[in-house]
């Protein structure tokens, strides 16, 4: 018989705060979860789950230098690519259909290793002609 126990060594808290601001109006959203981060290939990842009322979502963060992307699969799919300077167009798919998006990145901070830090992303969303402007905080904390 195998037994597997689970590697607490490799969890970590990770809170997602977004502070958004349309029409001189801000909003904040925050979401916490647990999971996990490591590295491989000179590139980063922090991995974790959340469940909102049922709606389950798998999220990877992936740092590559200059580079942040934020997957996200389940109830909400999309595929986000930050890069300063630049525009990015994608997908975000919701239960009730799809709508087209795009990211303009202003600002990166990243100050990540395995014992934690923080990600700042400053961005401007482009939604069917509506900006917002988004200043996120990624903070993740070893357990």
């Amino acid at each position: 018989m195998r037994l597997t126990l689970k590697n607490t060594d490799n969890e970590y808290r990770i809170i997602v705060s977004n502070k958004q601001t349309i029409d001189n109006e801000t909003d904040t959203i925050e979401e916490i979860a647990y999971g996990s981060y490591h590295e491989k290939n000179g590139k980063q990842y922090i991995l974790y789950k959340t469940d909102n009322d049922g709606d389950k979502i798998s999220s990877v963060i992936k740092i590559d230098c200059d580079e942040v992307t934020i997957k996200r699969n389940g109830s909400i799919n999309s595929s986000m690519v930050y890069r300063v300077g630049e525009k990015k167009s994608f997908l975000y798919e919701i239960p009730y259909g799809k709508i087209e998006m795009e990211i303009e990145t202003h600002r990166i901070i990243s100050d990540m290793n395995e014992t934690g830090g923080e990600i700042e992303l400053v961005y401007t969303l482009t939604i069917q002609g509506e900006k917002y402007f988004n200043d996120m905080k990624i903070t993740v904390v070893k357990r």
